[in-house]
């Protein structure tokens, strides 16, 4: 409902809490209790008349009530793009497009010392000058499934100690590199260490930028470029590979079914179990 219809129920309650108020003075002084009623109904209705300016989406709702739910707004608060790079949200006329852009964390605090920590922080303040539009930078912190969790780092330890054992047969290694991988083992090693001690968590971090359009073509394509300025700078910058969510990707950061999976839910059951 527009604001001149809100405005006008808004006059017509106020005037009748008047024409009530002022109906008081009228009524015989040996009717006191239909003066009370009065009282009540015009206190009653000036106070609908305030709830409205701030809540009459509440009070809208109340003669569409059924079985005690009350349908608010029964339209999608957002819906996935046709080539699935970002979701959408239409106001009238116009159409928001919004990208996410997943932020991959290659290294471990574990593994630095207080100068690197501090290091490592600044590259994230330098995130909010790479892009002339506003861009949002988020983190999540989410329980993770231990057996795929497990897989993928026995995966990158298994690898980081092939081209460590490469590297360390080669005399013509740089001592730099080797120390570097060395360092990687240490880390994956400890990690898989750990994991089957803890209740283990992942941290998503992730970047998203808006574009306003006349249509869902037009938004589509200006969420796309600034996406990618988007993952380019922060590439450059953390010295990682940022790219932009596809499809069901996208749920992970705005729907919680998505962030946790049901494997997952009972292996957190199951350690909460065991502590309590």
């Amino acid at each position: 409902m527009d604001s001149g219809s809100q405005s006008l129920i808004f006059s017509i309650i106020v005037a009748i809490s008047f024409v009530v108020a002022v109906s008081i003075s009228f009524v015989p002084a040996n009717f006191s209790p239909l003066v009370l009623v009065l009282a009540v109904i015009s206190f009653s209705a000036a106070l609908v008349a305030y709830a409205t300016k701030d809540y009459f989406f509440l009070i809208r709702a109340l003669p569409y009530m059924k079985n005690n739910i009350a349908v608010i707004d029964d339209t999608d608060p957002y819906y996935l793009a046709p080539n699935g790079s970002a979701i959408l949200v239409r106001k009238g006329d116009t159409v928001y497009a919004t990208a996410f852009i997943k932020v991959p964390s290659n290294s471990s605090a574990t593994e630095m010392d207080d100068e690197q920590k501090y290091n490592f922080a600044l590259l994230f303040g330098r995130l909010v000058s790479i892009s002339k539009t506003p861009m949002r930078i988020s983190s999540q912190l989410h329980s993770i499934n231990k057996d795929e969790y497990i897989a993928k780092v026995t995966a990158r330890l298994n690898d980081s100690e092939a081209r460590y054992n490469t590297l360390q047969s080669d005399s013509k290694a740089d001592p730099k590199a080797l120390e570097r991988v060395k360092g990687e083992v240490t880390m994956w090693r400890n990690m898989l260490d750990n994991v089957s001690r803890t209740n283990s968590q992942d941290i998503e971090v992730y970047a998203s930028v808006t574009a306003v359009g006349n249509s869902e073509d037009e938004a589509t394509n200006l969420v796309a470029i600034k996406a990618d300025e988007a993952a380019a700078g922060i590439s450059a910058t953390l010295g990682i590979t940022a790219t932009v969510a596809q499809g069901n990707e996208i749920l992970t950061y705005i729907e919680p079914d998505y962030m946790i999976p049901p494997a997952t839910i009972g292996e957190v059951m199951k350690y909460q179990a065991t502590r309590g």
